[in-house]
């Protein structure tokens, strides 16, 4: 394992401007900020936030997270994604999980925790708890949160509980998987009793009671899940991987119980859960993930413009708007989503396969732009090519009676776009959730946004999960069809194999590009469902026999990428070089 070494200084500039505001000190009788000692930071309330600030901040986010490591997204771009869909990982490029950047992040946590008690007790409260009570509880939600993005990735890790010394052994053996789910189980708890139930003024977006219980629910989910109930043969330390002993029904209880405690605290509910028609359950659904603050939000971050640190959109915008559109749905994805009926999309039903993009499931409209789709308004240079605003990566087809020969023009936000040729996405789509349609792309850190790591979707669907791993199927039921409510999609009557099918493709569809389905796919274990070689569209406006060219686009699948899938990938490689520090660490199966 690789921990920082340094010591706790970590004192920007930003230091000044907060202590001449909230210290009442000149400017003068100020400490410079390369001379604050452990003892300054430790006794200094407005210093101590500084430092947590500084964990919220490693907290990993992206608009694809983990969405191009499985098949919710496809870039033309290569790299690690390429590596992970055609199960070329190894030890020498472990480029996801990022166990020294998590490993820097819980060793922040362990050196807060162990000074936090030197800050002066102050009786006062704020939103129902003390300073150092919020503050304990933020450093020990964080400290689980971290854990557990480790042992979602890699199985059981090292329970690191101190900060390490340069005089310190730093190997550490790989503690049972059983073990971090004990752990972070009970540090959720014990964060949960420091926090307050809900943060007000500056304090909103700083985690809560609730969002302690919502992370032990996906915990105690996650460890219910068939890959950490399974054994897998031929590996001599099988409980690093899952649970060797004790009752799954028990874990599935843990699960439904845990979700049941979030929902129980009665602050939270789905967003707009009665839409009047399918149109407001497709405006319901975009506004929920370009609002700033809705009845959903249980863990969230901020992201503000003001300060430089807005979305920066040229990541997902469509390339005819000079975006290099990233996140691209693959055809496996759009072919996911269901018909406004709930019936299966298929593109052996000739009248589906006409139009694939016509009834479908509302919230396909506001997660996903494809061709034809109304987007924005173009800049003022492309006004005249599209006055409208829509997703042009077709082809035309059209008679050229001079020449005697068919000409083609080509869509803006096409690979042969006259905007941005090329570019990265070859799917024939781009990704809509999260993008404000009113964002000006040119603007730098262009627009706040609220990033919601946890939201009460997934708790609702969490609980349902458990309910159908207990067989308890007309509870199940009852809460899968509360988030299809809000979709405006019927009801799921399934039982059985059915019903676990049908509740897997809602969790798809309602938390896509969230980074979920990365994790859901390996503890599922449907690696082989998920990894093969994926397809986008080619979408041609053909011309006519009367050399008239075709109003409705001729749209049709084409591989874009290879990809397989093997057994190693539902757990990550340890690096070599952490294996090289730590001769106590034991590597995951296939990576030898």
């Amino acid at each position: 394992m690789n921990y920082r070494n340094s010591n706790l200084i970590y004192i920007a500039t930003g230091f000044i401007s907060l202590l001449l505001t909230s210290c009442g000190k000149s400017f003068l009788d100020t400490k410079p900020s390369t001379q604050f000692t452990e003892v300054d930071v430790w006794s200094d309330p407005n210093l101590i936030q500084l430092n947590m600030n500084s964990i919220y901040n490693q907290n990993p986010w992206s608009f694809f997270m983990t969405s191009l490591a499985v098949d919710e997204a496809r870039c033309y771009d290569g790299g690690n994604d390429y590596n992970m869909s055609n199960m070329l990982m190894s030890p020498d490029n472990a480029g996801w999980g990022d166990w020294n950047g998590r490993y820097s992040a819980i060793r922040d946590c362990n050196i807060f925790l162990e000074n936090i008690d030197k800050l002066p007790d102050d009786p006062a409260l704020i939103d129902g708890v003390t300073l150092k009570d919020r503050l304990k509880g933020e450093a020990t939600f964080f400290r689980a949160w971290y854990y557990q993005l480790l042992i979602s990735y890699f199985g059981g890790v090292p329970l690191v509980t101190k900060s390490y010394k340069l005089t310190d052994d730093f190997s550490a053996a790989r503690n049972s998987y059983a073990e971090c789910v004990q752990f972070i189980s009970g540090e959720c708890d014990k964060a949960a009793a420091l926090l307050p139930l809900v943060n007000t003024g500056a304090n909103k977006g700083r985690v809560t009671k609730g969002a302690a219980l919502a992370l032990k629910s996906r915990v105690l989910l996650y460890a219910a899940s068939d890959l950490h109930n399974t054994t897998f043969s031929g590996f001599s330390n099988p409980e690093l991987l899952g649970y060797v002993d004790g009752d799954r029904k028990q874990r599935w209880q843990a699960a439904k119980a845990a979700a049941k405690a979030v929902i129980d605290l009665g602050i939270y509910g789905l967003y707009q859960p009665g839409p009047a028609s399918t149109e407001e359950a497709v405006q319901n659904y975009e506004n929920l993930f370009i609002s700033k603050n809705s009845i959903e939000d249980i863990f969230i971050r901020y992201y503000n413009a003001s300060v430089n640190q807005g979305a920066d959109y040229w990541q997902v915008f469509p390339n005819g708007y000079g975006g290099i559109e990233t996140n691209g749905a693959p055809s496996e994805l759009v072919d996911a989503y269901e018909m406004s009926d709930g019936t299966k999309f298929s593109r052996t039903n000739p009248a589906q396969n006409l139009e694939p993009y016509k009834n479908r499931d509302p919230r396909f409209y506001a997660s996903i732009l494809y061709e034809g789709a109304t987007f924005r308004s173009r800049p003022s240079n492309l006004l005249t090519a599209d006055p409208v605003g829509v997703l042009q990566v077709g082809t035309w087809e059209k008679w050229d009676a001079t020449a005697n020969k068919i000409v083609y023009t080509y869509g803006l936000d096409s690979r042969n776009s006259v905007v941005y040729g090329g570019g990265y996405n070859n799917t024939g789509t781009c990704m809509l959730k999260f993008i404000n349609r009113k964002t000006d792309m040119y603007v730098n850190h262009q627009d706040d946004l609220t990033w919601r790591f946890i939201r009460y979707s997934e708790i609702i669907l969490n609980y349902a999960e458990a309910c159908i791993g207990l067989g308890e199927e007309a509870e199940a039921r009852t809460y899968i069809n509360m988030i299809r409510k809000k979709a405006a999609m019927p009801d799921v009557m399934d039982a059985g194999a059915a019903l676990s099918a049908r509740y897997r493709n809602e969790r798809r569809i309602e938390l896509v590009y969230e980074n979920h389905r990365f994790f859901d796919v390996r503890r599922w274990m449907i690696g082989p469902e998920a990894y093969h070689p994926m397809h986008g569209v080619n979408v041609v406006y053909k011309l006519n026999p009367d050399h008239t060219t075709a109003t409705i686009p001729t749209v049709t699948p084409v591989q874009i990428t290879s990809g397989k899938w093997d057994n190693k990938a539902y757990f990550l490689p340890i690096a070599r070089s952490e294996m090289n520090k730590n001769d106590k660490l034991v590597q995951n199966p296939g990576y030898n």
